[in-house]
């Protein structure tokens, strides 16, 4: 019994860390702008229940803040122009990422962000 319970809770473990690297890497998604639609690349790590990485785009790399990661949720800020903006986001899939956040004047925007395939992937 005491053989079952050191196994299941090894289970238990590596679902857990799998679905944490499950967002590790790049994502991309477009978003719609005054001036029309623009790329952003996010770059997530997953530690623990931690999250860090940047945001990629035509303005430049900004860090992400206060980042927590949960099962298939997670939330993070994004700072520029002294404001912050607040991200939740729900991994839908390996490849998808659903992401909401409030943007200027306080407009609702939804985002989906795919899976940006590996260099290695690519070569083969």
């Amino acid at each position: 019994m005491k053989h079952l319970f050191y196994f299941c809770l090894v289970i238990f473990l590596a679902i857990g860390i799998a679905n944490a690297q499950s967002i590790n890497g790049k994502w991309k998604g477009e978003m719609q702008g005054p001036n029309g639609a623009f790329d952003l690349t996010f770059n997530f790590h997953v530690t623990g229940d931690s999250l860090t990485g940047s945001v990629d785009s035509q303005m430049g790399e900004t860090p992400i803040s206060n980042g927590k990661y949960n099962d298939s949720t997670f939330t993070f800020d994004v700072s520029f122009n002294d404001m912050t903006i607040h991200h939740e986001c729900t991994v839908t899939s390996d490849s998808t990422i659903s992401m909401k956040a409030e943007g200027m004047q306080g407009q609702p925007m939804e985002l989906i962000l795919k899976r940006v395939a590996d260099e290695k992937d690519k070569s083969k």
